[in-house]
């Protein structure tokens, strides 16, 4: 995900954080008696942290569902996190006291702007869920990968140089947009090349994958990249694998 413009932190936790941001004057207030603060990043920050954590979630559920679990073993456990990540998720919505002790917690790997609102955790693992039940092994495989590697790479770059590059209308970047798909193109590469399959087709689903994957937060649709880009760039592999006869 690239950057945006940043979200304002509503008055009424802004008091209780501490907002880490360059582009910013950073908002010091101690979050509990002991004055221990909490450092929360705008989508304008590197937020290193957290893109280390989204590719290693990614990865990880990569890892577990080729490792010969079945589609239904993946899909339960998956559905148990997110049942309990949506439990959280209200309950720290709903009561303001737990919210702070849970941003104690989780504050390193949020953003300012999902304070008062779902993080970014309960798309991710849906995603992942669908990807998992409605596509073969190979395709949900590469789609999550997309989302792992060439999302926070996106944003890396879109961050570091997007200010040297063309900017559309949602606010990504053309560099981070570029940096996406040369992403995605890798791991296409490196993972079907497992398959063996001709150069041609090897070289027809990389581009594929590399477009979708790379490129599916550019289009217009209101909801969270870390839900669209699996869900598109899955569905575009599954397209390909049919049309090249796999």
């Amino acid at each position: 995900m690239q950057s945006r413009m940043p979200n304002s932190v509503p008055q009424s936790v802004e008091s209780r954080v501490r907002v880490s941001s360059h582009l910013e004057p950073a908002k010091l207030s101690p979050l509990f008696a002991a004055g221990f603060p909490i450092r929360l990043h705008m989508r304008t920050d590197l937020h290193l942290l957290r893109k280390a954590w989204h590719l290693f979630m990614g990865l990880l559920i990569v890892a577990i569902y080729l490792a010969g679990c079945s589609r239904s073993a993946g899909i339960m456990m998956l559905g148990t996190v997110l049942g309990l990540s949506l439990l959280m998720e209200t309950a720290r919505l709903r009561v303001p006291s737990l919210n702070v002790k849970i941003m104690k917690v989780m504050g390193p790997l949020m953003r300012s702007c999902e304070v008062n609102r779902l993080s970014g955790m309960p798309y991710y693992v849906a995603a992942s869920i669908l990807a998992i039940a409605i596509f073969p092994k190979p395709i949900a495989a590469l789609s999550i990968c997309y989302l792992a590697c060439g999302d926070p790479i996106a944003s890396l770059f879109g961050i570091l140089y997007g200010d040297r590059s063309v900017r559309f209308a949602n606010g990504k970047s053309l560099i981070g947009t570029a940096a996406g798909i040369i992403t995605c193109a890798l791991v296409s590469v490196i993972y079907l090349s497992s398959l063996h399959l001709s150069d041609g087709k090897l070289i027809a689903l990389t581009g594929i994958g590399a477009v979708a994957g790379g490129a599916a937060e550019m289009l217009p649709l209101e909801v969270d990249d870390n839900f669209s880009i699996p869900i598109v760039s899955g569905f575009a592999l599954w397209l390909g694998f049919i049309v090249l006869g796999i």
